[in-house]
């Protein structure tokens, strides 16, 4: 024990006088470490945004569309358009679907008093808000009656508001959407980007109203929103639909669904895969730069065996042991790595709550990333420390003092 101490005192008295350089050669896992903990804890930060986004929705959504293929870089339609027979053979027939709401997108470019600007502009009916538990700031929400008249009414998120009417009241305002002049009614309540989409920059309006003035003469909706009756029955609605619909559809037995029928379950596992595999990717990535740093370990550990190579032999001369000096630049490597995992873990942290503060997006510190971060310098130290130390030890004593 007393002689592994020695070896220690030795190690930290060499990294000890070579302080700046020993300060840059850590500078590579410093970085690494801090790295990886930010582009992991940023990955799970986005997971959580996208879970609370789709969790607001509730937790009995349906989501029912054409079944497409991306092909060309296009989603190509692969069977019958998903349309009003459709939504009427639900309304009519269904029993776990109490609301269902067809929704038209597109996208187009919304003209108020104090500016314009691009976003999407959704068809929707009376349902629609109960399915998405929308609720109002101001105003009111269109009725069934004015979707059956198609009026010219929409209801604005905070965002259209802040670039149309700054500072200003837009509940009965008009603003221009391609042309067509629409009167604002209803003001969303606040929901926040959310990392990945500003959920207030939105305009709803009558679906028959969309269709009739905006849609052209595209048949089909884009999709149908349903609740289910509740979080228990969404699997007996999904089986519902699906048989609805093969027979609106005229579907035979054995052939496949020409639609596609997602619940609200299945749309956060998918989000939480692609969120967890661009976490892995960033992480990747994010690690090229400690082993960059383990390269840098290695190279500085290399020139100094070759400084201290007459040192190196006076110990062996005076009957330090092979494995004395194999421990004692070992140590030197991996206590620069494990220092360099520290103050990389204090950079994480860190950045991550700059990030917060600059972007408004929070990145909750994840601690396995911090487990992964300390653990891979300490590998590196060892990995890239280990053939220095090596061809210290097996140094020549007497080829050693005679070197110059």
């Amino acid at each position: 024990m007393g002689r592994f101490l020695k070896i220690f005192k030795v190690a930290f008295r060499s990294i000890y006088k070579n302080r700046t350089r020993s300060l840059l050669t850590m500078l590579g896992i410093i970085i690494g470490v801090g790295a990886v903990i930010m582009t992991i804890s940023a990955g799970e930060g986005a997971t959580m945004e996208v879970e609370n986004q789709i969790s607001g929705l509730g937790t009995n959504l349906l989501m029912i569309q054409t079944k497409s293929e991306h092909k060309a870089g296009i989603n190509v339609r692969m069977g019958r358009p998903i349309d009003q027979k459709d939504l009427e053979v639900l309304q009519k027939n269904s029993v776990w679907m109490p609301r269902l709401s067809p929704l038209l997108a597109i996208g187009a470019q919304a003209i108020g008093p104090s500016g314009y600007k691009s976003t999407m502009v959704y068809g929707v009916s009376y349902d629609y808000f109960y399915i998405t538990s929308r609720e109002l700031q101001s105003g009111n929400f269109f009725t069934e009656e004015d979707v059956r008249t198609a009026k010219k009414y929409c209801v604005i998120g905070e965002t259209i508001r802040e670039e149309l009417f700054p500072g200003q009241d837009p509940i009965g305002k008009q603003i221009r959407i391609d042309k067509i002049p629409f009167t604002v009614i209803g003001l969303l309540t606040e929901e926040g980007s959310g990392g990945m989409q500003d959920m207030d920059d939105i305009v709803l309006a009558p679906h028959t109203t969309i269709q009739n003035r905006l849609y052209g003469h595209q048949r089909g909706y884009t999709m149908i929103m349903a609740s289910a009756l509740s979080e228990d029955h969404i699997t007996d609605a999904k089986v519902e639909a699906t048989e609805l619909l093969r027979e609106s559809h005229k579907i035979k037995a054995g052939d496949e669904d020409d639609f596609e029928i997602m619940t609200q379950v299945e749309l956060q596992e998918i989000t939480s895969n692609i969120t967890g595999i661009l976490t892995i990717l960033l992480g990747a990535v994010a690690s090229i730069s400690l082993i960059v740093g383990g390269i840098g370990i290695m190279n500085i550990m290399l020139v100094s065996v070759t400084e201290r190579t007459r040192e190196i032999g006076t110990r062996l001369a005076i009957g330090a042991r092979e494995s004395d000096i194999l421990t004692q630049f070992l140590i030197e490597a991996v206590v620069l790595s494990l220092v360099g995992g520290l103050l990389g873990i204090v950079l994480g942290v860190i950045g991550n709550q700059i990030i917060y503060k600059i972007t408004d997006f929070f990145i909750p510190t994840a601690f396995y990333s911090i487990v992964i971060g300390f653990c891979f310098a300490a590998l590196v130290g060892v990995t890239f420390g280990y053939f220095p130390a090596k061809k210290a030890a097996k140094l020549n004593p007497i080829d050693a003092l005679r070197y110059e």
